[in-house]
């Protein structure tokens, strides 16, 4: 999949590595949720998760967000959420 023209580094204004969060048993929804209600149209949310989280993007899509997955590594997915 192509990166989308929204995806700027400079417009990414929250990094979330939710690896150590997963890993301990916690689940980080409804943090994200809560910080991704303080963007600004054209800003965007990175989350780091081992896997795709589905069930995160199609909550967020719902809310009328752009999503972007990438693939870095075996355990390092890296996801992005652009508020239009």
């Amino acid at each position: 999949m192509e990166t989308p023209t929204w995806l700027l580094r400079e417009q990414i204004k929250i990094t979330l590595d939710a690896r150590p969060l997963l890993a301990s048993g916690e689940h980080p929804l409804e943090r994200v949720l809560q910080e991704i209600a303080t963007l600004s149209p054209g800003e965007i949310y990175e989350i780091i998760t081992p896997f795709i989280p589905e069930p995160m993007i199609e909550r967020i899509t719902a809310m009328n967000f752009d999503v972007f997955v990438s693939q870095k590594g075996p355990a390092e997915v890296r996801t992005y959420f652009h508020k239009s």
